[in-house]
Order: structure tokens, then C-alpha cells, then sequence
């Protein structure tokens, strides 16, 4: 999954959503209190995810807020079913 988000401490943090963002590679004992939601939820490869970003110093993150099950239960999954949903194989 492709992201947005260019992680360097060589530029100033800048947010042009939805085309790029620069974040420091690091978060700051701010980001705790200072995240908020960059635009709306997005899909993507059978996740749903928003960007958060810190306003004060920028530091960015992308946070996963679902997958969707239908994807999980394809035929060549990874992923065993019964076991993410605690059933006996």
C-alpha cells in the first residue's frame, strides 16, 4: 500500500494533502495531545485508513481503522478465517 507520507528530518514538515506530506521522521512528546484527522477515511487494498498529523511540530502517521472481512475470506488468503473469528479449524 502506497503512502503519501515522506518520513525526513532533511525538509520542513509541510502538509499538501492529498498530494504529499512531510513529516519528521520522529514524533515529539506533543503529538500525544495535538493529532488530528487529515481529510476522510480512505480504502485501499481492502483497508480503510486516515492520516493524523501533528499540529504542531507535523509529524504524521497513517491509522488503520478497519479491514474489510471480504478480503480477509478470499480464496488464497493468508489469513485462516475461523481462526481470526476464535473458531476450531
Amino acid at each position: 500500500m502506497a503512502t503519501i507520507v515522506e518520513y525526513t528530518d532533511a525538509k520542513k514538515p509541510t502538509n499538501a494533502y492529498p498530494d504529499r506530506i512531510i513529516s519528521p521522521r520522529a514524533p515529539g512528546l506533543c503529538c500525544y495531545s495535538k493529532m488530528e484527522q487529515i481529510g476522510s477515511e480512505q480504502r485501499e487494498e481492502g483497508w480503510s485508513f486516515i492520516y493524523k498529523r501533528c499540529k504542531k511540530c507535523g509529524f504524521t502517521v497513517r491509522q488503520v481503522v478497519a479491514r474489510d472481512p471480504r478480503v480477509i475470506i478470499k480464496k488464497g488468503s493468508r489469513f485462516d478465517y475461523q481462526e481470526m473469528v476464535g473458531g476450531q479449524n
